[in-house]
């Protein structure tokens, strides 16, 4: 086994650098998105919500729609929700570091 030894600097300077190229392909990723999205396929089922949203819980979607935090659509029984309003949630709760 190999050990590396950094300097507490270069470490964190090394952190920083690699959480900015994160926050950057989130953004490039996002604004793609965003894009080549087709408005008529905006919207997604509540399983496709939560994959994207990265949960497992209905409640926390319960949660999110009480606090329009995301759009949504009922109609009958059937929830759709906003890719477009899920991703810009999301880029409004990237953690910074």
């Amino acid at each position: 086994m190999e050990i590396i030894v950094f300097e507490k600097e270069a470490y964190q300077q090394m952190h920083k650098d690699l959480i900015s190229m994160v926050k950057q392909a989130i953004r490039e990723a996002r604004e793609e998105a965003l894009a080549n999205a087709d408005p008529a396929n905006d919207w997604l089922s509540t399983e496709e919500a939560k994959k994207l949203l990265g949960i497992r819980s209905k409640t926390k979607l319960q949660e999110l729609r009480d606090i329009e935090a995301i759009r949504f659509t009922k109609h009958g029984r059937i929830i759709r929700y906003s890719k477009k309003s899920i991703l810009e949630y999301l880029d409004r709760n990237v953690p910074s570091y």
